[in-house]
C-alpha cells in the first residue's frame, strides 16, 4: 500500500465518509445522504466534497501532506464541482 510506505499520505475513501456521515446523529447531511442512497440516487458532488475536505484537513492535523482519494472522482461532475469547491487550495496529480 502506498500510504503504508509513505507516512505522509493518507487513504480517503469517498464511501467511508459517507457511511460515516450517516451514522452521525449531529450531522446536518445525514439524513439527506440516506434519502438519496435510498432512493438510488447519487449524493450531491457538494456534499461529498465537504466531507472529502472535512476528513482532509483532519489528516492534515495529524501531519499529512498527501491524500489518495478512494471513489472519486466517478464523473465529469464530480471533477468540476471539486474544480469549483476546492480550485487551486489542493493540487491533483
Amino acid at each position: 500500500k502506498i500510504c503504508d510506505a509513505y507516512p505522509q499520505w493518507q487513504h480517503i475513501s469517498a464511501g467511508d465518509c459517507l457511511r460515516a456521515e450517516r451514522q452521525d446523529p449531529n450531522s446536518k447531511d445525514g439524513e439527506l445522504i440516506n434519502s438519496y442512497i435510498k432512493d438510488g440516487k447519487i449524493v450531491p458532488v457538494q456534499i461529498t466534497i465537504r466531507l472529502l475536505h472535512k476528513a482532509m484537513q483532519k489528516g492534515q492535523k495529524e501531519g499529512k501532506t498527501d491524500f489518495l482519494i478512494d471513489g472519486f472522482p466517478r464523473n465529469w461532475d464530480n471533477v468540476n464541482g471539486w474544480e469549483e469547491v476546492i480550485g487551486d487550495s489542493a493540487e491533483v496529480m
